[in-house]
């Protein structure tokens, strides 16, 4: 059988938050036996740990320009590893780093002719504020705006043309703080929001069920970007912005068990991991478990990809 390859990265980036702690995600995630863990599940996946991207001379530019040239750096890391055949999972950080993570991928994609995958986005919040309609000014909350067209001053020139993603097949799992200005964008782009109240209304596996069908009704490869604070907090304490009433870990990793059996990943993000506010290293782990059960889950449909 054909080994298929998936390379971890780390973006130790926090200035997109509002605590710059998340920076040190990468680092915990590794500690808390991701990569071992990662090669010693996945049967023919050679699985190799790249080590973080680094910016060099942050001091003195804006928030924005700085988390637009970490983005860039992702950007050009996914886009090469695609263009390969190969699965990124980058390591966070804040989750900034998804507009060039993302976009990388989908620049690669559209390169060897095929259309902008689908996204499936697990987070409290939208992350689809603009810098004109952000009441933080946080860059972590306008990655999918520059993704999906809206125009994120620095950000939106990373994505570029080749990297935006289509609004109608980009869903949000999990939500439960929007903004009055993301509440608007997210009805002019169309996109489809399933908040966590939602999920525990109608059940992990009809929403997961509906959201498939948005961003790969026909089975074919996504992307995924997973924010750890889409956890209630009481399981999940170690995030940059806490916000109650979100799901519990054995829905979460039910939910990426039968999202990673659908079909081929493309990418991974796994973001805003801050060791700063964990208890116990309980997010940490909590992280590597669920990127373990997604990836055991995903490796059959890697290998027939």
């Amino acid at each position: 059988m054909e080994t298929r390859e998936i390379h971890i990265f780390g973006v130790p980036i926090g200035i997109g938050g509002g605590q710059t702690g998340t920076s040190h995600g990468p680092r915990h995630a590794r500690e808390a036996g991701l990569v071992e863990m990662l090669r010693a599940q996945l049967e023919h996946v050679l699985v190799k740990d790249l080590g973080d991207v680094v910016l060099e001379g942050e001091p003195g530019r804006s928030r924005l320009q700085t988390a637009a040239e970490w983005s860039s750096l992702v950007r050009d890391q996914t886009c090469t590893l695609a263009r390969n055949g190969i699965m990124p999972v980058v390591i966070g950080g804040d989750h900034s780093l998804a507009t060039g993570s993302i976009a990388g991928v989908t620049s690669a994609r559209r390169e060897a002719g095929h259309p902008a995958p689908g996204v499936l986005w697990f987070d409290a919040h939208t992350d689809i504020n603009t810098h004109e309609s952000t009441p933080s000014g946080n860059p972590h909350g306008m990655s999918a705006a520059a993704l999906t067209g809206f125009d994120v001053e620095h950000l939106s020139t990373v994505v570029g043309a080749d990297g935006r993603i289509e609004p109608d097949r980009l869903v949000f799992m999990g939500a439960r703080d929007i903004d009055p200005g993301e509440q608007v964008h997210l009805e002019q782009a169309g996109i489809t929001v399933f908040s966590s109240e939602q999920i525990h209304d109608e059940g992990i596996d009809s929403i997961i069920s509906q959201a498939l069908e948005i961003v790969s009704p026909d089975h074919e490869p996504f992307c995924l970007s997973f924010d750890i604070d889409v956890v209630d907090p009481e399981h999940a304490p170690g995030v940059d912005t806490r916000v109650s009433e979100g799901l519990d870990p054995e829905q979460t990793k039910h939910a990426l068990e039968r999202i990673g059996a659908h079909a081929p990943l493309l990418l991974v993000d796994a973001v805003e991991l801050n060791p700063e506010t964990d208890r116990d290293n309980q997010t940490a782990q909590l992280l590597v478990a669920c990127l373990n059960t997604l990836l055991r889950a995903n490796v059959g449909q890697l290998l027939k990809d």
